[in-house]
């Protein structure tokens, strides 16, 4: 959580400088401040195994969750996005597994959730009057929670630093659109566990990369409120393996989100 305070630090400076010279052009969509909710579908799949036991849950879920976000933009096109969205359910649909040669399975749709923080910060370039693209240098911590009934659960924190292009219009009329896409690499990772044979905290686990995809439609239906709705897609994969403790884990998350919302439009 440390991490996160000091991201929202970083990342709230740009909020104030470009609170200072707002801008209407390309407003539409960066000048907002938004809430929705959201479905989430998680095709994913995660094992592991030491010499005690192994465990291992494929399956996605789709469950329900809300997010937020804040966007500006100046008159000189510098942008930041800020947004949290938080999804009430598990990556993981099901799962099983052996400790000390004792079986369990169950689901892991009444345990668990996922949330990420996402911060970005770039700068547009209007290739035309009415589209604008730009790169970014992005920041994203995620944090998933798989629990297995009656075998236990894991958690496992992801930082990730990055980048991307972003995409936006300004059509003069009620309608626009913006979109981004982007890569981060893994920097640091936490993860822990808890099984009906124990808990404990595993020792620097690899971090993950992140692939976002997004893209949302914004619809103006008086100067300062509109609805949106839009998709994103973030793909998350590590494994490791420690030869001297026989130890192994990899992990595959997909989190494809479909999101309606409202936002008022500040600029």
């Amino acid at each position: 959580m440390k991490k996160i305070a000091v991201a929202v630090a970083l990342t709230l400076l740009p909020v104030y400088a470009i609170g200072a010279s707002m801008t209407g052009s390309f407003g539409q969509t960066q000048n907002l401040i938004g809430i929705y909710g959201q479905v989430v579908g998680t095709p994913s799949s995660v094992s592991a195994s030491d010499p005690n036991g192994s465990a291992s849950a494929s399956g996605g879920n789709t469950v329900g969750g809300v997010g937020v976000f804040a966007n500006g933009v100046n008159s000189d096109l510098w942008f930041v996005h800020l947004g949290f969205n938080y999804a009430a359910g598990a990556a993981i649909s099901g799962g099983s597994g052996t400790v000390n040669n004792n079986n369990a399975s169950g689901s892991t749709s009444v345990n668990g959730h996922s949330l990420q923080f996402n911060a970005r910060l770039g700068k547009l370039f209007a290739v035309t009057p009415v589209v604008a693209v730009g790169p970014y240098l992005a920041y994203q911590y995620a944090d998933f929670k798989l629990g297995v009934n009656g075998f236990g659960n894991a958690t496992y924190g992801n930082n990730a630093l990055g980048g991307g292009v972003e995409l936006v219009t300004n059509t003069g009329g009620p309608f626009d659109v913006d979109a981004h896409v982007g890569y981060l690499a893994g920097v640091n990772a936490n993860a822990s566990a808890n099984t009906i044979d124990g808990s404990g905290t595993v020792t620097n686990p690899p971090s993950s990369g992140v692939l976002q995809l997004g893209a949302k439609g914004v619809y103006a239906f008086t100067p300062h409120f509109s609805a949106f709705a839009g998709v994103s897609y973030d793909r998350y994969h590590t494994s490791y393996n420690y030869p001297l403790e026989a130890v192994s884990a990899s992990a595959t998350i997909n989190e494809v989100r479909g999101m309606v919302g409202l936002a008022y439009n500040f600029g």
